[in-house]
């Protein structure tokens, strides 16, 4: 019986590790294009890519090929804020905080389509593995937060 109890906790130990990695994975595809803006760029992308790039298997063009989406929408989000939201980015990275920005609309509805543009860009460079493995994640995720609530 112990035998058993204890092959059930490595089980569920696996099962676990199967919902979390990847929901964290996902949550990460999903707000990289903005990290810059919340931590120093040099810092933080590199370490957060690394992890999730091993999980996909990513080869180094392929993460290449990522910083470089990555950076385009950072650029393009830059475009879209005004001097004082920029500013008050500098300030919240400065002090590790969250930046109130006071997005228009307008600016979200454009900050969206270019985080939606990355996310295609990248799974476009993703192999039909990578990608399957991708919307497993995607399904495990939404499933585990549907579970929450």
């Amino acid at each position: 019986m112990k035998l058993s109890k204890d092959m059930n906790n490595s089980t569920l130990m696996k099962i676990k590790t199967l919902f979390v990695l990847p929901g964290t994975i996902m949550l990460m595809l999903a707000i990289l294009p903005v990290i810059p803006y919340f931590n120093n760029a040099a810092d933080a992308q590199p370490a957060q890519a690394q992890r999730w790039g091993k999980q996909l298997n990513l080869t180094d063009a392929q993460k290449e090929q990522i910083k470089q989406i990555h950076e385009s929408a950072k650029e393009q989000i830059d475009a879209i804020l005004t001097q004082d939201q920029k500013d008050q980015l500098q300030q919240a990275r400065q002090q590790h905080t969250r930046p109130s920005l006071n997005l228009s609309d307008e600016q979200k509805a454009q900050i969206k389509k270019i985080r939606q543009d990355a996310q295609s860009q990248i799974e476009a460079l993703l192999t039909p593995e990578q990608q399957q493995q991708l919307q497993q994640w995607h399904q495990q995720r939404w499933q585990r937060h549907h579970q929450q609530q």
